[in-house]
């Protein structure tokens, strides 16, 4: 089944991540209608709806749930405001999709749920590293590998300083790495853990760089039932990018490469050609077609049809793992 419309949708937050679902949206006119776009500085939002060809120009939430075209919101906006907004724009009869992280407590994250459910509205949760064919056809292929054994996932990158200036900001208890970068490795573990949750967890933090007050790098440990054990590496240090996530199975070895490549027992299973273009800054690698086809699920799901997109069930039980790992890295030396 094909969307018969074009999605009316709105991206609030003109920040670093925006271009990518600005991007994501414009090249799928079919089935995605860019309306508007929002930012306290109303100046930016107006640049940016030039750019890339929005109806509007909106300096807050409130003016962009005032526009009756406007059926959907993508929020990119800083952490701190995620449950407040999501929960306004659900109130307002609209649908949304929150940038990861979906919230930062368990009960935002409850209340949300519960006001999508109770409004019959898709609430939806930003993990564009899932909307990959590599990642897609471990999905599918997923009961031929057997048992799940261990978990590894390793995902380094270097930033030299704050992204956004919120992030300097960041407290330890808030989180700098855990919770900026930890959701994509959750997302990946819960997607092939399954229903189930930890029952230990381990987490040891670092910060090695003095632009930001909280951690840059993480080592989380965690045990699940029946035996089975996973183990994730995050930094904001090193020079050289890695993305790699591994399962091991008791019957293959599925491995994920650079975000989109698919290896089992070593053989190449996907591998996308590279192609050098604009989007190359993020990462060294081109991904805004993770955002258009996280796009493209999050309209069929608003138009009630089958789709992918991390739906807030999924995104409820992400947001209880990642403070139960924020909590464990608090523990007194």
């Amino acid at each position: 089944m094909t969307i018969d419309k074009p999605c009316g949708i709105a991206v609030v937050g003109c920040g670093r991540i925006a271009p990518l679902h600005l991007k994501a949206i414009t090249r799928h006119p079919s089935e995605l209608r860019l309306v508007a776009v929002a930012d306290p500085d109303l100046d930016k939002a107006r640049q940016v709806a030039s750019e890339f060809g929005a109806e509007h120009a909106c300096a807050s939430l409130d003016d962009v749930l005032a526009l009756d075209a406007v059926e959907a919101v993508i929020l990119t906006t800083p952490n701190a405001l995620h449950a407040a907004q999501a929960m306004q724009v659900l109130q307002a009869g609209k649908h949304v999709l929150v940038e990861k992280p979906f919230a930062e407590t368990v009960a935002d994250a409850e209340a949300m749920a519960a006001l999508a459910d109770s409004r019959g509205l898709v609430l939806a949760a930003g993990h564009t590293f899932r909307h990959v064919e590599a990642v897609r056809t471990l999905q599918d292929r997923r009961a031929s590998f057997g048992k799940l054994r261990a978990v590894s996932i390793t995902m380094c990158v270097f930033w030299d300083g704050p992204q956004a200036p919120w992030w300097a900001t960041r407290t330890w208890d808030e989180g700098l790495i855990l919770t900026l970068f930890a959701p994509h490795a959750i997302d990946f573990l819960q997607l092939v853990v399954g229903e189930v949750d930890p029952r230990r967890i381990h987490v040891e933090v670092a910060r090695h760089q003095d632009g930001w007050q909280a951690e840059d790098e993480a080592m989380i440990l965690l045990r699940y039932p029946d035996d089975v054990l996973a183990s994730i590496h995050l930094s904001y240090n090193q020079a050289t990018m890695m993305n790699r996530k591994v399962a091991h199975f008791e019957n293959a070895t599925v491995r994920v490469e650079n975000g989109d490549e698919l290896w089992i027992d070593d053989q190449p299973v996907v591998v996308p050609q590279r192609a050098a273009s604009e989007d190359t800054a993020l990462f060294n690698d081109g991904i805004t077609h993770y955002f258009e086809t996280q796009a493209r699920e999050f309209a069929r799901a608003v138009r009630g049809l089958p789709n992918r997109s991390v739906l807030h069930g999924s995104a409820l039980r992400q947001t209880r793992l990642n403070q139960a790992i924020l909590a464990a890295a608090r523990h007194d030396d």
